[in-house]
């Protein structure tokens, strides 16, 4: 008897502390998700490009993307997406099939990007830089792009600006 008394009290504790706990990471989705839920829900994509063995986009992951208010301001205003540009996997974003069509004559000991990295990212004085962020709309339009490593602070205002709006 004593048990199923205590039962309400010890389920109404956790449910009264447990909300509102600050998440130590990003939520990270698959994009087909992203997609999906961004039109549902108005709700803006964020979709970082890395590719492995950079060393400013373990620096980004580390340093800027660990962040606890980073952390807050991703998971409360965005549908975050991390892809990794080099990928050889197909990858459908807006019902078309991108791929990473680099041959290995052309590029023996790496591929060179993704072709949706080549699609959402436009260059800047004709390179392309690693990392990079890139904010889409619920209408699938490009509301901003963030090239190479942001510190945490250019990060944070870059990011609050479209937050605000």
């Amino acid at each position: 008897m004593k048990n199923i008394l205590i039962l309400p009290f010890i389920i109404s504790f956790i449910f009264c502390f447990g909300q509102g706990v600050d998440r130590n990471e990003i939520d990270w989705i698959e994009l087909h998700e992203a997609e999906k839920y961004s039109q549902k829900y108005n709700k803006d994509m964020l979709i970082f490009f890395y590719r492995p063995g950079c060393d400013f986009c373990q620096r980004m992951k580390k340093e800027t993307l660990n962040d606890p208010q980073i952390i807050k301001l991703i998971n409360e205003n965005f549908l975050p997406v991390m892809i990794n540009g080099k990928s050889k996997e197909t990858i459908y974003y807006k019902g078309k099939e991108y791929i990473n069509d680099a041959s290995i004559e052309e590029d023996p000991k790496s591929t060179w990007r993704h072709n949706l990295y080549a699609k959402l990212v436009d260059p800047w004085k004709e390179q392309y830089y690693w990392p990079n962020t890139v904010i889409i709309s619920s209408e699938n339009e490009k509301k901003l792009q963030l090239n190479g490593f942001q510190p945490k602070s250019q990060f944070t205002r870059s990011i609050s600006r479209i937050t605000s709006k």
